[in-house]
């Protein structure tokens, strides 16, 4: 067992040199887990926010000023007025997302009961914002129709405020300001993690092959499984330590977001998952004869995996045949655990079950790449 991890040593410090003396392939791992975080948490929101907004009023009247100054930043512009003949213009040159149309005579027909509306053109082209956008904006002008139809009724506004009503408390646990950041800042993490591992550690093989370096490996007193096993355990290494750093440094003191976990725990998911991907990544490897055919095995079984995994999208708006399927995939037991661990402050105890799954996929798939790895060394030699 000495002589075992003695090899492994060796190999494994081998590799993290031939690593780091690559100062393109370093440069590109630090932006992964630095610039490229704050610019997936911060520029990818799919919050609304500065929506421009046009406001075509037939009616001119107090409603309808009121309905215009309920609408305002952060989530919209200030409303700016249109004459009707210049809708069509203004949508077709993307100058603004949504256009109220009020018609005319509609506070004196809310103020007789009726029900006129409110016509709203939505730009689709923006699917996110449109969708979003639209909920807000119903939302807002519901909300001020309510208060002032109330206050026709009768009352002054302080006296309807006094008014016993019933009112919903709703309490957002874990995010309370319901903030993308938080969301998307440790997702990309968790994506840029999965590609620089299936990456690095299939590469890793195809320049063993391609410099024909292999053949001093293979009359080194050395096994296939200490090979495999030095080249998980160093990318490994270098990844897990820049996939805490950026969660440390970048996610939790640059963008505020609380760790809840325990960093012990976070180490110890994080590298039974890159002993998941980083075997799925040498049998991609040994499968590809060259470097660009494993550049494009590795892109659809990345963006599978990684679209899939209940990260970018929930889990539960899947299929429920596809719900049962990606729970085979060692993404999608560690997104949820890396969101239990970071925003719920999970122990070993909620985690345990998605610790242990993650380990027998990568005891699975490393079983696998190593008869696939030893067939290709005695080719070899």
């Amino acid at each position: 067992m000495y002589a075992v991890l003695s090899n492994i040593l060796i190999l494994s410090l081998k590799e993290i040199k031939s690593l780091l003396s690559d100062v393109i392939l370093v440069a590109l791992m630090v932006y992964f887990f630095t610039a490229a975080v704050v610019v997936a948490a911060k520029g990818a929101s799919q919050e609304v926010r500065n929506a421009p907004v046009a406001v075509v009023d037939h009616d001119r009247s107090a409603l309808s000023r009121r309905l215009m100054d309920a609408v305002l930043p952060p989530h919209f512009k200030r409303p700016v007025a249109v004459e009707s003949g210049e809708v069509q213009r203004h949508m077709d040159l993307g100058d603004f997302y949504f256009v109220l149309d009020i018609p005319p005579g509609y506070e004196e027909k809310i103020l007789k009961g009726e029900r006129p509306r409110i016509q709203l053109l939505v730009d689709a082209t923006a699917m996110t914002l449109a969708g979003t956008g639209t909920g807000y904006l119903t939302s807002v002008l519901g909300q001020e129709l309510s208060s002032f139809t109330s206050e026709a009724a009768g009352g002054t506004p302080r006296e309807l405020a006094r008014a016993p009503r019933a009112v919903p408390a709703v309490n957002v646990l874990f995010n309370p300001n319901a903030s993308a950041v938080w969301h998307m800042g440790v997702v990309q993490i968790v994506g840029n993690l999965t590609l620089l591992t299936l990456m690095l550690s299939g590469a890793a093989i195809i320049r063993e092959k391609e410099r024909g370096t292999i053949e001093h490996l293979l009359v080194m007193p050395v096994s296939a499984g200490e090979i495999a096993a030095a080249k998980i355990a160093a990318n490994g290494t270098v990844i897990v330590a820049l996939a805490l750093c950026s969660l440390y440094v970048i996610v939790h003191t640059a963008l505020g977001v609380p760790v809840e976990g325990s960093f012990g725990l976070l180490t110890l998911g994080m590298f039974v998952y890159v002993l998941s991907f980083a075997s799925l990544g040498i049998l991609l490897a040994v499968m590809a004869p060259s470097m660009p055919q494993f550049g494009l095995l590795c892109i659809p079984v990345y963006m599978l995996v990684y679209l899939l995994s209940g990260g970018t999208s929930p889990a539960e708006s899947m299929p429920e045949q596809m719900q049962q399927l990606i729970q085979v995939s060692p993404t999608t037991q560690f997104v949820a655990f890396i969101q239990d661990v970071v925003h719920r402050g999970a122990d070993v105890d909620n985690v345990g079950g998605r610790l242990l799954v993650m380990l027998l996929q990568g005891l699975l798939f490393l079983a696998v790449a190593l008869l696939r790895f030893k067939s290709m060394l005695l080719r070899q030699g």
